[in-house]
């Protein structure tokens, strides 16, 4: 008895019929999603106004009055600058590392993406993540990279480049972070600082552990899950680093002896400065109104945000600096070895 190919025609129908709901309700949400990405550095830039106003109104309105939006862009900006290339490396690597793994029957976003990002903005990525990441965090960058490598080369089937691709490259790789950071992270273990020991010392040996599939039964799932607490882990990292970013110059103020208080040295944040007076806002988020004629001088101080929390190098370089420091010429930030900007007098003479 042959089949009704009236009724496998209704049947097809009937299928595609069901399935196109699910993807108008995808095609919507991927809408909704781009066009709320514009706004969220808008959200970032409000509430870093509202962190600086001590999470006062009135305070906050002076802000907006006479902070630049170019200021708070270039903030943004700079503040941010390692996030891409991690954005990029991570959810590549999870991805390939899910595709190599296998066992999903249908190919999900983050598989999809792997699968089209070009080698050419992978290598570029890395290379901004070599030269804006701080020297602690360069071995994981470089996990991330061998793993990538590694994936890559699976998942294009060249057996012929696993042997050197993913086991040479990142054990030799391995070993020469190990040779050059030990020194640092014997250092970081003396002051206590073990984190840092994590970060100089965990990557370069997962690297090797990093280039092969996982079990088809858990490593899509755990790929997966690891993107997701990422996707969701995210927007309050780029917060924390924003709240972090200087966006007003930093400065000492010397008072003339006859208008010297309880202090002589006003230190703060400068939010303008007209005809007649230097309006300050202090680390407490209060506003001071100084008249100009009151200020004997006036020193720019390098900020909390430019001390470096530990002293530990790595051949003469701090951790905290990244590389592009070695590249660029620096000068040492004016009112560094300054007294005004501890709060101390200058010594007579």
């Amino acid at each position: 008895m042959s089949a009704d190919p009236g009724a496998a025609s209704d049947a097809a129908l009937t299928a595609e019929a069901a399935t196109r709901p699910t993807a108008d309700a995808q095609r919507d949400a991927s809408q909704w999603t781009l066009a709320l990405v514009p706004a969220f550095p808008i959200v970032l830039l409000v509430l870093k106004l509202w962190h600086l106003s001590g999470k006062d109104l009135n305070t906050m309105l002076l802000l907006v009055q006479n902070v630049h939006p170019v200021e708070l862009a270039t903030s943004l900006v700079f503040s941010l600058l390692e996030v891409p290339p991690a954005i990029v490396l991570v959810a590549h690597a999870l991805g390939l590392l899910s595709l190599v793994s296998g066992g999903r029957p249908t190919r999900s976003r983050l598989e999809i993406a792997a699968e089209r990002v070009p080698g050419p903005v992978v290598a570029l990525a890395g290379l901004w993540a070599l030269l804006v990441w701080q020297v602690r965090f360069l071995p994981l960058a470089l996990m991330l990279l061998c793993a990538i490598a590694g994936l890559r080369v699976r998942l294009r089937g060249r057996t012929d480049l696993v042997w050197p691709v993913c086991f040479l490259l990142p054990v030799a790789v391995g070993v020469t972070e190990l040779a050059l950071l030990t020194p640092a992270a014997f250092d970081a273990a003396a002051t206590g600082d073990f984190p840092l020991v994590a970060c100089l010392l965990v990557p370069p040996l997962l690297a090797p552990l990093l280039t092969g599939p996982l079990p088809p039964r858990s490593g899509p799932t755990t790929a997966h899950a690891l993107a997701l607490v990422g996707a969701l882990g995210t927007p309050f990292l780029l917060l924390a680093l924003f709240l972090r970013a200087p966006v007003l110059p930093s400065v000492a103020l010397l008072l003339e002896p006859e208008a010297r208080g309880r202090t002589a040295v006003v230190l703060g944040n400068v939010v303008t400065v007209d005809d007649t007076a230097t309006t300050v806002l202090d680390a407490r988020g209060d506003v001071q109104f100084i008249r100009n004629d009151h200020v004997e001088s006036k020193v720019l101080c390098p900020g909390e945000q430019r001390i470096p929390s530990s002293s530990v190098t790595v051949h003469g370089w701090l951790v905290e600096h990244p590389a592009l420091d070695w590249l660029l010429p620096a000068k040492v930030p004016q009112g560094a070895t300054d007294p005004l900007c501890d709060g101390r007098l200058p010594s007579a003479g």
